[in-house]
């Protein structure tokens, strides 16, 4: 149960700043209601994440699964950052 909980709660973590990253970076608003919306919706990716994780047979198959997305939203972050620029 520990390496489940260890992948949750770091893969949980990296995805959500991630994915909040992007977010951040299309949301048309103040940067006042960028964080807030943010930090609400960053929370339940969190535990989402979370969920999925534990929902999953082992830590190994999460993680594969999380590393994955965590590329593909590291990449649209790096579009993101340099189409900006």
């Amino acid at each position: 149960m520990w390496p489940k909980s260890v992948a949750a709660f770091l893969w949980g973590l990296l995805l959500a700043i991630s994915l909040m990253l992007i977010v951040f970076r299309t949301l048309p608003a103040a940067v006042d209601v960028k964080l807030f919306v943010g930090l609400m919706l960053g929370f339940c990716v969190w535990v989402g994440v979370m969920t999925f994780c534990y929902s999953r047979n082992s830590a190994k198959a999460a993680s594969v699964v999380c590393a994955k997305w965590l590329v593909a939203s590291s990449l649209i972050n790096t579009l993101l950052f340099y189409s900006q620029n």
